[in-house]
């Protein structure tokens, strides 16, 4: 076979088909939308993202996923309607998803308080066909399996003012498990996977600004994973970060923002996990564009 780590994976992902699982960011800051439902409509236009990572380096059969997001508010800015898509590749398990938000905001005196919601679809499929099998034309390996589509839903808060956000939110409920060619759809329970992410933007004088953050991910029967971030703003146009998962990796972010619409952003992970053996680190890309409305006048770009 092309690695014994592909069939590794194989062998976690055939008995059964689990949709409750999540893709990995470490520039999450830049694409909660994924994250959190109510995210959608606080870059106050329609904000295009997309964001590619190519996980451990060297690994064969490694998580590769693209993701693209839109959101945008509506009826006077008190609804948000956000769009998500998403191709991820595990070993030869494949899928797509796709996600609609929907958030309802609230404005405050000094901030606004986001309630959303999200539901959405997946499909799921093995190409059994990419494994080169020690027996010729071996009939379990011939073609791929048939796709398989799950239904999922969540929810999310967000509040966020000019300098600082916190957003707590279970983006995945239900359960997918395969039961041979069809799907069985049952609520998560005891097992949901709860985010908190939050960070601030301190302005240090005209031309200098940080901007700590901080992602808590919890779920029963596995151990609290914080994930901290320190990144320098320079001039509003260049931004240079580091960030640290706890006994997973060490993350080195720069950015660039073009103007107040576009910002470009890569990221490079150096692991520390036990996989750092075999592998050469991950890379992630994100970009992100912010249309300008006619009566508004941006002078900054959005931090968050």
């Amino acid at each position: 076979m092309k690695k014994i780590s592909l069939l590794l994976l194989m062998c976690v992902w055939l008995p059964v088909l689990k949709a409750q699982f999540d893709p990995q960011f470490s520039q999450y800051m830049y694409n909660e939308s994924f994250i959190n439902p109510a995210y959608a409509g606080s870059h106050e236009a329609l904000s295009l993202t997309t964001l590619g990572r190519k996980q451990w380096m060297g690994f064969s059969g490694a998580p590769t996923n693209v993701t693209f997001s839109g959101h945008v508010p509506l009826a006077a800015e008190k609804i948000g309607v956000g769009l998500n898509i998403m191709n991820e590749s595990i070993g030869v398990m494949y899928r797509n998803l796709i996600l609609v938000n929907a958030a309802y905001r609230l404005k405050l005196p000094k901030g606004k308080l986001c309630f959303g919601l999200q539901t959405g679809a997946s499909a799921y499929t093995e190409r059994l066909s990419q494994v080169t099998t020690i027996e010729t034309n071996d009939r379990q390996f011939l073609q791929s399996t048939p796709t398989l589509w799950g239904l999922n839903a969540g929810g999310g808060l967000y509040y966020y003012t000019e300098k600082w956000y916190v957003g707590l939110s279970v983006p995945r409920m239900l359960l997918n498990t395969s039961v041979g060619n069809a799907v069985r759809t049952a609520f998560v329970g005891n097992s949901l996977t709860y985010y908190l992410a939050g960070g601030y933007v301190f302005e240090l004088n005209e031309d200098y600004k940080l901007k700590p953050s901080l992602m808590l991910k919890a779920a029963s029967a596995a151990p609290l994973q914080p994930e901290l971030n320190l990144q320098a703003i320079l001039k509003d146009r260049f931004w240079l970060g580091l960030g640290y998962r706890l006994n997973d990796a060490l993350a080195t972010m720069v950015g660039w923002q073009a103007n107040p619409q576009f910002r470009v952003g890569y990221n490079y992970d150096l692991s520390l996990s036990k996989l750092s053996t075999y592998n050469t680190g991950s890379h992630e890309l994100v970009l992100n564009y912010v249309f300008k409305y006619k009566n508004k006048n941006y002078s900054s770009p959005r931090f968050f």
